[in-house]
């Protein structure tokens, strides 16, 4: 089949009108089109393909910038019912939701589908639909699982001419059977092993039909597992269709059926003959890029060679020596001196020295220390580069300050919603992408139809805007599932949690009541009293003494209701009069300063443990009554602010 080409004719990839234009260029001034950048773009597609796949792994920051352009389109999924008329079940939703997150990782999925479709500018998908293959006798009938049979010698399985044959242990009888097997699928645990699966690009054929636009898919199968299967590697065999493996016999490409691949592919022009297959981005923008890659080119050899200076060290000359041959001395040592030892000399010098930095060095005549080079960072075109990066990025699509992390507060909101716009062919893919995922699993898994996309990108919110719905929730203008959406929470959600939270709530304060009741009747026991039967007060005066408060209450302070009950012989007993009495006693309390409450619980609890554990429980839960109430209250009058501004 042969391979997509496009012509030099073509806009994007070369001079309009090929060499004509360029002699007619030549003409003049040189044609501004005609670069190296356009000499070097690739003409056959499956080259193009491969250029992109190494930009993509030469150059990081462009890697990068589309990988935060997937991240910042990847939100969660918006799970739905099929029929709109209808709702969708919580069960439903929840066993939805917990299939495509954790047994077909749809998230994960997806980006690798925008990963590949933003390198190659296509990401050709399909379901994986595990099976067990067997392998049938035909003489008795029986099947084993070609996985047992290779790892039984009873067996002797093996791949010969295109064929299974094997030994058949149930037809020993007489001569037996030794001969072809007959290969049989049986669907393996779709719900756990059901995957997607991201085919190469490079080993994929797409035939098009230009009148309709339709697509069929071939994959060109890989020599080294044609030559697997062709081996008889009963690994490989286990799990490779039959389709396939009769592709590989025959050396023919294996075609797909329809509807089993999902093609997500860029958009391109209309005009470019490109048989199906999505352009590249990154061949959209490959001059861009090739001019980055030259300035970094020079960057690099301006760092190999400029970065580190070239360290010299020579004997001084001295200015005004003589060098007659009537001196008996030569001042100037570059004329006296044997320049042979000089080298080997200061090299031991520096040893030295980088042994013992305190160690002292003698010379005969001064020398002079001269670094060469070293202005890199004069010669380095720090600003070209980013330049560069700018106009690649912005060509891109990825605004500059988006991508440095730089964006201002005040122009965020306009500037993502522009930047959303702008890449508002990525959502489309993931929808469609989430469509064909869950019509697929539906087909396979016969589970009912539902609806499924990603959830709108929230990151540029007003929260202002955020702050306007909550306060037309408290004031029921809309609904408190649109108020709650606006803060990415789902109000059956939270009306569930909060029924879990009373539910608790309940549990925790029946099981208190209980382990209450428990030491009250151990209490009771422990005093040789029968449960329910009163009896004196353990801190009871046998000739019914004044109150300790009396001494209080003779300095102007009334007694409080637990040294009022000290010559109280109606102690309660059973367990609910001890609920009673704690509940009267905890109001009473509770309207007490705070000095007198403390005091009055300190003599509580030295008289009788449990009925103080009892009353501050009640405390407690009258205190978190009011706090509950003093809020709803607050809330409600926020929430009436906004009625009073529109009458």
């Amino acid at each position: 089949m042969p391979s997509a080409t496009i012509g030099l004719s073509d806009p994007l990839f070369g001079i309009p009108g090929g060499s004509a234009g360029a002699a007619r260029a030549n003409e003049g001034f040189a044609s501004p089109w005609y670069d190296q950048a356009t000499a070097a773009m690739p003409t056959n597609f499956k080259n193009a393909l491969q250029w992109c796949e190494y930009i993509w792994h030469a150059n990081g920051t462009y890697r990068m910038a589309m990988e935060r352009i997937i991240a910042y389109f990847l939100t969660d999924l918006e799970i739905g019912s099929g029929d709109p008329r209808d709702s969708l079940g919580d069960d439903e939703k929840e066993k939805w939701e917990s299939y495509l997150h954790n047994t077909l990782n749809i998230l994960g999925a997806t980006q690798d589908a925008d990963r590949d479709c933003s390198c190659y500018g296509n990401a050709l998908l399909s379901m994986m639909v595990p099976f067990r293959r067997m392998l049938s006798c035909p003489k008795c009938k029986n099947m084993w699982p070609l996985a047992a049979m290779s790892e039984s010698p009873v067996f002797n399985a093996s791949f010969t001419n295109g064929n299974f044959v094997a030994s058949c242990p149930k037809c020993r009888v007489g001569s037996g059977y030794r001969g072809e097997f007959r290969p049989v699928d049986l669907p393996d645990n779709l719900e756990q092993k059901l995957r997607i699966k991201s085919w190469n690009v490079h080993q994929m054929e797409i035939v098009h039909d230009m009148y309709t636009g339709d697509n069929a898919y071939f994959w060109r199968i890989p020599e080294d597992y044609k030559r697997k299967i062709r081996q008889g590697d009963l690994h490989t065999l286990e799990r490779a269709p039959l389709q396939v493996i009769k592709a590989v016999q025959n050396n023919m490409l294996f075609k797909f059926a329809p509807g089993v691949i999902f093609h997500m592919r860029e958009p391109t022009l209309c005009g470019i003959l490109n048989r199906g297959w999505g352009l590249p981005r990154t061949l959209i923008n490959f001059r861009d890029i090739w001019y980055v890659q030259v300035l970094r080119r020079y960057n690099e050899a301006i760092a190999l060679d400029y970065v580190i200076p070239f360290r010299v060290i020579t004997p001084m000359p001295r200015p005004g020596s003589t060098t007659s041959a009537n001196d008996a001395i030569s001042t100037d040592p570059l004329m006296s001196y044997d320049m042979a030892d000089f080298s080997p000399q200061v090299m031991r010098m520096i040893a030295k020295r980088r042994r013992n930095p305190a160690n002292w060095n003698v010379l005969p005549f001064p020398i002079q220390y001269q670094a060469l080079g070293g202005e890199a960072s004069q010669l380095a075109p720090a600003e070209l580069i980013n330049q560069g990066y700018d106009t690649l990025l912005n060509s891109s699509g990825v605004p500059t300050d988006l991508y440095k992390g730089t964006l201002q507060l005040q122009t965020a909101p306009v500037a993502l919603r522009l930047f959303e716009a702008t890449h508002h062919s990525l959502v489309h893919n993931n929808n469609a992408m989430m469509r064909w995922v869950v019509q697929q699993t539906m087909q396979l898994l016969n589970w009912e139809m539902i609806t499924a996309k990603m959830k709108r990108v929230t990151h540029a919110d007003d929260f202002q805007k955020q702050m306007a719905q909550l306060q037309l929730m408290m004031g029921q203008t809309i609904s408190q599932t649109s108020g709650l959406k606006a803060l990415g929470m789902d109000w059956k959600d939270e009306q569930r949690l909060i029924a879990e939270e009373a539910r608790y709530q309940a549990q925790l304060q029946a099981d208190v009541q209980e382990e209450m009741e428990q030491a009250s009747f151990g209490e009771q026991m422990a005093k040789g009293q029968a449960p329910g039967v009163g009896g004196a007060p353990a801190g009871g005066a046998a000739g019914g003494g004044a109150p300790q408060g009396g001494a209080a209450g003779g300095m102007g302070m009334p007694p409080g209701p637990v040294t009022g009950m000290e010559g109280n012989q109606n102690t309660p007993t059973t367990p609910m009069e001890m609920m009673e009495e704690a509940s009267g006693l905890a109001q009473q309390i509770l309207t007490l300063p705070e000095s007198q409450r403390r005091s009055e619980m300190k003599a509580l609890q030295q008289k009788n443990k449990v009925l103080w554990s009892l009353v501050r429980a009640q405390m407690d839960t009258t205190k978190n009554q009011a706090r509950t109430a003093g809020a709803a209250m607050l809330m409600g009058q926020q929430g009436a602010a906004p009625q009073q501004a529109a009458a």
